[in-house]
């Protein structure tokens, strides 16, 4: 995941974590998830499956949330939680994560 990305994040930690609640499949995923600031903060938990296919049912199956959005980008489901930021600077995270992780 991105280090940084205008205007004014800062990645502060990437740690691997659990498998969050509400993420099904029938193989378990690999998940990361790494905490961003900038005037407020947001969270963005990836999960790599072993198939494009899995990423996309656990991305079918997910529920919507306030503040949230959850996206697939190849064989990653990908969950980006905020607090305190503004539409136009969670979605340039949310381009920079995609960005990311795409398949090179």
């Amino acid at each position: 995941m991105p280090e940084s990305a205008t205007p004014g994040w800062t990645r502060k930690s990437l740690a691997k974590t659990a498998v969050p609640a509400g993420v099904a499949g029938k193989t378990q995923p690999a998940c990361w998830k790494a905490e961003y600031s900038t005037k407020g903060s947001a969270e963005v938990t990836a999960c790599g499956f072993a198939a494009e296919a899995a990423a996309f049912e656990a991305m079918q199956k997910g529920r919507a949330e306030a503040d949230t959005v959850k996206f697939q980008e190849g064989k990653f489901y990908v969950i980006v939680q905020w607090r305190g930021v503004s539409r136009d600077e969670i979605t340039a995270l949310v381009r920079a994560v995609q960005r990311d992780l795409k398949v090179k």
